[in-house]
This record gives structure tokens, C-alpha cells and sequence, in this order.
């Protein structure tokens, strides 16, 4: 009976641990047609269509995950050194003042951080399959997304 409670706990947590970044629903994967969404800032209100023509990468985070926090912070240095390619930041947070803390204190440009206020993420999490997890889509200047959680290689080699 133990190995039996064993196996069946480490199969479960296997597929807790091997689902965390792969929540992606069927809308959201290589090849298809990123959905459309409007998300604004304190100084900016922006629609993923009017990227058309530029390689966008869309991340979707949250500071209470320091991988994806630190993601965030290379995807913004990596997009900002690259012409032709946006990034849009949908942030997760708490609260827009814990945001906004940690956009100051990460020392990256708000232009691009966008605080997803608690009444819009039900729309963006359906759009976009995230379920609120951190996840990184790339998407090419025709709107397909190219790459679901790609590394900085990957997205190297796209852009050029």
C-alpha cells in the first residue's frame, strides 16, 4: 500500500511540476494568430494589432516569481536593444502600487509594463490560455505567434 500512495504522489507531482509553464491553451500555440488585446499604462493605451510589421514579444508576469521577474528585465534590455521589436510586459501583480514599485526598483522602462488590472484578466487569461502563469510569446510582424517560452537564442535568431 505505501508504494502504491508513493507512486501515485510523485506521478502527481510530476505533472504539477511539468505543467506549470505549459498552461498554454489551443489559441495560443506555434502558428497561430495572436489574439488581438488593449492593455494601457499611466502614459500609454496600446492594441497588439497596431504592432503589425514588428516582432513583438508578449510576457506575461508576476514579481512573486522571481524567474519570471528576472525574464522580465531581459526580455525589456533584449528588446530595447533591437530595432523592429516591441515588447508588451502584462503584469500580474497584486496591486498596480506593488507594480509599480518593482518597475522602478527593476530599473526598466514602464513604456513597455503593462499592470493588468483584476476585472481585465479573465478576458486576457481566456484570450491567451495563461491561466495567470508567466509564460513569453513571440510574435512576428504578420501577428503568428513564432515561439511559446522561448530563450533568448531563440528569439535572437527569429528577429534577424
Amino acid at each position: 500500500m505505501k508504494k502504491f500512495v508513493f507512486l501515485l504522489v510523485t506521478i502527481v507531482a510530476v505533472l504539477i511540476f511539468t505543467s506549470s509553464r505549459t498552461t498554454i491553451s489551443s489559441d495560443s500555440r506555434v502558428g497561430t494568430s495572436a489574439a488581438n488585446f488593449t492593455i494601457g499604462n499611466d502614459s500609454v493605451v496600446v492594441t497588439l494589432d497596431q504592432f503589425k510589421g514588428k516582432w513583438v514579444i508578449v510576457n506575461v508576469w508576476s514579481s512573486a516569481d522571481a524567474m519570471a521577474r528576472i525574464e522580465n528585465i531581459r526580455l525589456s534590455k533584449l528588446a530595447a536593444r533591437h530595432d523592429g521589436v516591441e515588447q508588451l510586459a502584462v503584469n500580474f501583480d497584486r496591486s498596480k502600487a506593488l507594480f509599480d514599485e518593482v518597475v522602478a526598483a527593476d530599473s526598466i522602462s514602464a513604456t513597455h509594463q503593462f499592470f493588468c488590472h483584476h476585472q481585465d484578466r479573465t478576458s486576457f487569461n481566456n484570450s491567451w490560455g495563461t491561466d495567470g502563469t508567466a509564460c513569453t510569446f513571440l510574435i512576428n510582424g504578420k501577428g503568428v505567434i513564432v515561439a511559446v517560452n522561448p530563450s533568448e537564442q531563440e528569439i535572437l535568431a527569429a528577429i534577424k
